[in-house]
């Protein structure tokens, strides 16, 4: 029986459940498998012979570890990446034939995410799983949160942080809360459309950014009296914006090296779909079908979009919880903005293609492409890093930029 602790949690959370062997796109093919130090040494200690040879097979040490907790250990893979330990319908042997407190504490804990701030245990689920995906997307009421208490068993906390620590006292960590609850407040208002919402945000990161260097003592202050209304009177699309706002999309696709690099068939093949899509092959000058990409965006924000706008949202809210925003990259406040701006772009131009090519986009098909593009991002081991460093060379870290992604004027 773990500790019991005190934890806050979207209230989809309770309806998860691992659907294993019948997973569309399981955990355990493509991720490399991380053993912490305890399981591992459960491992070699187990009396089966068939699992002690499996594990002494498969299980080796991680000399490059960076947590007792999480990586001590690694499985080896087989060549068609999939985890030695699952059997021919995708059922884990360890969870069958030796039980739950057998598995890792990444294995028990995946998909869900735990943060701890304050000595509040934040609890989510990721959306790369495609069950916590629909869950997560599907709700058309938006995501709510409660509070709780529960029994902690075999858990990874991806951060803790006490915002009351005097090391925070002149940094916006200290704010982390106020921050992420009115960014939040603000991805789910319906009041206004999804790019309207986000066009706020950044406006809402941006001049705060400004408030703290300048004026860090009325931090507070400004984020209790931002006035969400007056911003949008600013917000106007922009058709000049598209072209913008493609080219860096289809940059962005170049940094995935998606032919080489990514190991999801799925993902390849929306990839493939999309050259085709927007005549990539057939041009490099994107500027040549200028009025095409902008009859096939604006269409597909009047067909898709706006009808299923909560999926999109939910999208948003789920990873602005979990992920720390707006310190999701680094302690830059902006850089948590239009890092989960590109994001956003990034899978609505790969949803455009995919409409291009089928004439159609079931709200199922969009919820799959999300759940394949947070795995696929997940695993590159150096994208998000690469697109930011891009991003600042170039000087695209502010407003300017980001009105070019919302296609804002």
């Amino acid at each position: 029986m773990g500790k019991i602790i005190k934890k806050r949690y979207p209230k989809y959370l309770k309806e998860f459940k691992c659907i294993a062997g019948k997973c569309e796109d399981s955990c355990c093919v493509g991720w490399d498998i991380d053993i912490d130090k305890i399981t591992f040494r459960q491992y070699y200690k187990v009396q089966d012979k068939e699992m002690k040879r499996m594990f002494q097979k498969n299980v080796h040490n991680n000399e490059n570890y960076t947590s007792s907790d999480v990586d001590y250990g690694k499985v080896k893979l087989t060549n068609r990446k999939r985890c030695p330990f699952l059997d021919e319908e995708n059922y884990c042997v360890i969870y069958s034939k030796l039980g739950e407190e057998y598995l890792s504490n990444v294995c028990t804990s995946f998909p869900r995410i735990i943060n701890k701030i304050d000595g509040i245990y934040e609890m989510s689920l990721d959306v790369a799983c495609p069950e916590a995906a629909r869950i997560i997307l599907l709700k058309e009421e938006g995501i709510e949160f409660e509070d709780g208490e529960e029994a902690l068993e075999k858990h990874i906390v991806l951060s803790d942080i006490d915002t009351k620590s005097k090391k925070f006292n002149n940094s916006p960590v200290k704010y982390f809360k106020e921050i992420r609850d009115l960014s939040i407040k603000i991805i789910k208002n319906r009041k206004f459309g999804l790019s309207q919402r986000l066009y706020i945000l950044g406006d809402f990161i941006n001049t705060l950014e400004s408030e703290i260097k300048h004026n860090y003592n009325n931090v507070s202050r400004f984020i209790t009296n931002y006035d969400i209304n007056s911003v949008n009177n600013a917000y106007e699309t922009n058709q000049s914006s598209y072209i913008a706002g493609m080219a860096f999309s289809k940059r962005m696709m170049g940094f995935l090296n998606v032919f080489k690099e990514v190991d999801s068939p799925s993902f390849v093949e929306y990839t493939k779909q999309i050259i085709v899509a927007f005549k990539f092959e057939e041009c490099e000058d994107i500027n040549k079908h200028f009025e095409f990409y902008i009859k096939a965006f604006e269409d597909y924000n009047e067909k898709f979009i706006n009808d299923n706008s909560y999926i999109f949202e939910n999208y948003l809210v789920n990873f602005i919880y979990n992920n720390m925003f707006p310190f999701s990259e680094t302690e830059d406040i902006f850089d948590g903005y239009i890092m989960l701006l590109t994001r956003y772009s990034f899978i609505k131009f790969y949803l455009v293609g995919k409409y291009i090519y089928s004439k159609h986009d079931p709200k199922e098909n969009i919820v799959e492409f999300i759940q394949v593009f947070s795995k696929v991002i997940g695993h590159h081991k150096t994208y998000t890093v690469d697109v930011l460093n891009y991003i600042k060379a170039n000087k695209f870290d502010n407003m300017e930029f980001a009105k070019k992604l919302l296609f804002v004027g």
